[in-house]
């Protein structure tokens, strides 16, 4: 009965939510920018001052960190200004998806169809770059991540990790855009899915032998952990003619399996500080008990929401269960979540100088 209701209105949500492949990076970033804006609204409630636990200023940068307030208010100016740019932008860009025939675009109208994502991709990105000078100075040295001060490498974490939430999405992007230069880039895409857990696994690494502490290597683990299932996809994709890569989906969904148990736990355990389901933690709660057994589940559902699909789509055609690319706006929803606790255990369990 609940599997015809939501099938109903499964079409309703794709319509309404469906975004082309090569555009749908970018409404995630969009998307993002949103979501951080409701982050700081969020901690600024319940006064958990952001500046304490992020440095928001480079180093050289004698000005006083913004306050809650101020930086709320640099967020909705953001968001303002980015929305004036992007959605008209996206709009007409649905219109030349929709009405434009690929097959049949040559010269110009194919150079229009084929780079106007890619474009509007760099001006988001060099908005926010140009908007905050502590991202830019953290891009730019992003395998060299800062372990002190403590404020510091939440920046280079809360970036890297925030990254590893575009692979999806980075890899129908790629696909797309390389049809500028003809012919898609063979496996291209995925090459580009591994660089963001790369990343972290070679933070992880560094801050292991700068503070020999082997929560780091643990760490590094479970963003290895995706690196197979990146494998299992390029190994099917490449011998999509034979019987083998049947053999390999079982193995690919153990593997997704350990990775989003894996990731899980970290998020709790570890990002959050929450020792137990029942007390949650030692350290002061800044919220409500219920907020925090909201977050968990919330996380724990959309950890595992490609098991769901799984499970809900088995007898059909269908990869999703309310609308398509679901999967990749959920995880947006699941970084924003993560990023608010693991701000707010940042806060609680920050040292206080006396």
């Amino acid at each position: 009965m609940i599997k015809e209701k939501l099938s109903d209105v499964n079409g309703s949500f794709s319509y309404l939510l469906h975004t082309p492949p090569p555009q749908r990076l970018n409404v995630l970033l969009y998307t993002s920018i949103w979501l951080w804006y409701f982050i700081v609204r969020y901690l600024q409630k319940y006064n958990v001052e952001i500046s304490n636990v992020l440095l928001l200023r480079n180093y050289g940068d004698l000005h006083v960190a913004p306050t809650n307030k101020q930086l709320l208010q640099y967020a909705r100016s953001f968001v303002a200004k980015v929305t004036k740019i992007f959605v008209p932008i996206h709009f007409i860009y649905q219109i030349i998806y929709h009405t434009w025939d690929d097959e049949s675009l040559s010269g110009l109208y194919y150079t229009v169809y084929h780079s106007l994502p890619l474009a509007q991709f760099v001006v988001l990105v060099t908005l926010i770059i140009k908007e905050s000078t502590i991202i830019k100075y953290c891009s730019r040295r992003l395998l060299l991540i800062e372990s002190k001060p403590r404020s510091m490498r939440n920046v280079y974490i809360l970036l890297s990790d925030s990254l590893t939430s575009f692979n999806r999405p980075l890899i129908d992007f790629t696909l797309f855009s390389s049809l500028l230069f003809g012919k898609p880039f063979l496996n291209l895409d995925l090459f580009l899915s591994t660089i963001p857990s790369g990343v972290r696994i070679f933070q992880c690494i560094r801050e292991y032998f700068i503070m020999n502490d082997t929560e780091h290597l643990f760490n590094a683990g479970k963003y290895s952990s995706n690196i197979p299932i990146i494998a299992c996809t390029w190994y099917m994709r490449t011998h999509s003619d034979s019987e083998i890569p049947k053999s390999f989906y079982p193995i690919q969904i153990w593997l997704l399996l350990l990775n989003s148990a894996y990731t899980f736990f970290w998020d709790v355990r570890m990002d959050w500080t929450i020792t137990s389901v029942i007390t949650l933690r030692k350290s002061k709660l800044t919220f409500a008990p219920k907020v925090y057994h909201f977050a968990i589940v919330a996380d724990f559902i959309l950890r595992f929401w490609w098991l769901w699909i799984i499970f809900y789509t088995q007898n059909s055609a269908s990869k999703f269960i309310f609308f398509s690319s679901e999967l990749y706006y959920f995880e947006v929803i699941r970084r924003a979540n993560w990023i608010i606790f693991k701000l707010e255990s940042e806060y609680v369990n920050r040292p206080i100088k006396s």
